[in-house]
């Protein structure tokens, strides 16, 4: 208390400073941060793989097929959004078709995302967070690992669920943090509305439960007067006219789209996904008396200011509604132990306590700790997801710089030779098994294919066509696993044009879901090996 006593105006310019010069200060802070971050992508290329390198290959197929002229959902069934696929395509034709483009996209959306979240944050906090806050949604999106996994666990598994945690995180902060009342600024706000909607029109293209959660916000900012009706229909304008011109652009037929992902969603219960929703909330709902403090405490800053009682129903319905989404999202995703979307609520009852206090009369030191305690919770939140992350980045450069990847001969003879892999380590037995699941995919495909084979490979996922510069039949899927028995696709639009499938060996997920149908095809083995079985459609 010493320290706050005796510094306690250098500390309150520190942190809620908004003043032109700080606002410079930390934007060329923050450009100099993402051009050292995408500087290392561009530099060292993918990381090694150290955790489930066998998702990585997903993202690969479906940039694959769309460099190759196909059509999501119209040439093949994908129940994961498109916008990952259709960065890694461009990142593919910035370098090569390699795991690298990957990351080549990652850079771009994190360039394209944090420059617009700064200008949102600086209508509506200070420099300080609006810095931090920034550097989260970058990282966010750059880290080359799953939320919830350790930090050596380097790859691109669920590469989706990172990019709709950044664009939920800022369009939250868009409807429900209004701008400060000296950045009122009705062009600002229109250009807000259609941001939004942009952000709405992204979140489909990352995963439909993060649409689901966008489409939350947005009512309960209008059932709590945090974004008028207007603004609103301004919003939901701008998202139809971009999905049109997404639409158009890809080729897309909505109704497959549609059709796709309800065949997904089908495949878990409601009643799964209330038990899933309800086990994540009991777990971390101690958190939730954390996220409601701030709003209290600026609520009774604002009581006695009017001499009145406090009335916070409409920010503890904010805070609530962001704790349950948050649970939501981490129950139907498949990761653990880290709910980014909390950050939000977080900077959300700091920023209040901010605009409250800073209206109240009394001492500048008791101000002055109320903006250092918000500060400290809003760091609570948010440090742990940065610096996780930031080891995880530290990990694979210098994994890259010591030239720790490991590799096969026959990887390396293919378009996937930097598809490599942390030697050593708890889980290096994975990935030894997983190259050699490669090398014995890659030279059954060698044996057997020629120009006049299409093929379709139906795997959890498929690295080979990539691997070796194969086109793609039509039909098919990104991942095996959004097939099952409750819902699938008819299987003569699984089968495409296909002349050859590679499937696992036995068959047992086709013989589970088609039944007789798939013993009806009466397919031909051309060879069968230890993972895998190459068949001939008559």
């Amino acid at each position: 208390m010493y320290v706050v006593r005796k510094y306690h105006q250098q500390i309150d310019r520190f942190i809620s400073s908004a003043s032109p010069g700080a606002f410079l200060r930390v934007f060329v802070l923050l450009l100099f941060v993402l051009a050292a971050l995408s500087a290392l992508v561009f530099k060292f290329g993918a990381p090694a793989m150290n955790g489930r390198p066998w998702d990585t290959p997903v993202i690969l197929d479906g940039a694959w097929r769309i460099v190759t002229g196909q059509v999501p959902h119209r040439d093949y069934y994908n129940y994961f959004g498109d916008l990952p696929f259709y960065l890694t395509s461009l990142g593919m034709k910035l370098g090569r078709p390699s795991i690298a483009a990957i990351d080549y996209g990652n850079a771009l959306l994190m360039t394209a995302l944090v420059i617009p979240a700064f200008v949102v944050l600086k209508r509506r906090t200070s420099a300080l967070p609006a810095f931090l806050y920034c550097l989260f949604i970058a990282l966010l999106i750059i880290t080359p690992k799953p939320m919830g996994d350790p930090y050596d666990c380097t790859d691109h598994a669920m590469l989706y669920n990172r990019h709709g945690e950044a664009f939920i995180a800022l369009l939250g902060i868009i409807v429900f943090l209004p701008p400060r009342l000296s950045f009122a600024n009705r062009w600002a706000t229109r250009a807000e509305a259609v941001l939004a909607g942009f952000i709405l029109m992204a979140l489909l293209g990352c995963k439909l439960n993060y649409f689901v959660v966008g489409v939350a916000f947005f009512c309960v900012a209008c059932v709590t007067g945090r974004i008028r009706i207007g603004w609103a229909l301004l919003s939901a304008f701008s998202c139809v006219v971009f999905l049109a011109i997404a639409l158009v652009l890809s080729k897309i037929p909505l109704a497959e789209l549609i059709k796709d992902y309800r065949m997904m969603s089908a495949c878990q219960s409601f009643g799964s996904r209330l038990r899933g929703l309800i086990v994540q909330g009991i777990k971390s709902v101690w958190l939730l008396p954390l996220l409601l403090l701030p709003v209290w405490e600026s609520q009774l800053a604002e009581g006695e200011r009017l001499g009145q009682r406090p009335t916070p129903w409409r920010h503890l319905v904010v805070i609530v509604v962001i704790y349950g989404c948050a649970a939501l999202l981490i129950s139907s995703n498949c990761q653990i132990g880290e709910m980014p979307l909390l950050a939000l609520a977080a900077l959300y009852g700091a920023e209040l306590i901010q605009r409250h206090s800073s209206t109240t009369p009394e001492p500048p030191i008791f101000a002055t700790a109320r903006h250092l305690g918000a500060v400290l919770l809003f760091l609570l939140f948010l440090l742990p997801s940065i610096i996780i992350d930031i080891k995880t980045v530290r990990f694979a450069t210098y994994a890259a710089i010591r030239k720790e990847g490991d590799s096969t001969e026959t990887l390396q003879s293919t378009c996937l030779n930097d598809f490599r892999f942390v030697r050593g380590g708890t889980r290096y037995a994975y990935m030894q098994t997983y190259m050699a699941s490669l090398d014995e995919g890659i030279q059954l495909l060698r044996r057997h294919s020629n120009p006049q084979m299409r093929l379709n490979v139906l795997l959890f996922s498929d690295p080979f066509h990539i691997a070796l510069g194969l086109v793609p039949a039509t039909g098919g899927l990104v991942s095996l696993d959004g097939l099952c028995k409750a819902s699938h696709p008819p299987l003569s639009r699984l089968r495409g044009n296909a002349t050859h499938l590679l499937v696992d060996r036995g068959c047992q997920t086709f013989h589970e879901v088609y039944g007789t149908e798939w013993d009806a095809l009466h397919l031909q083995v051309v060879e069968e090996t230890k993972n895998y079985t190459l068949f001939r459609i008559p």
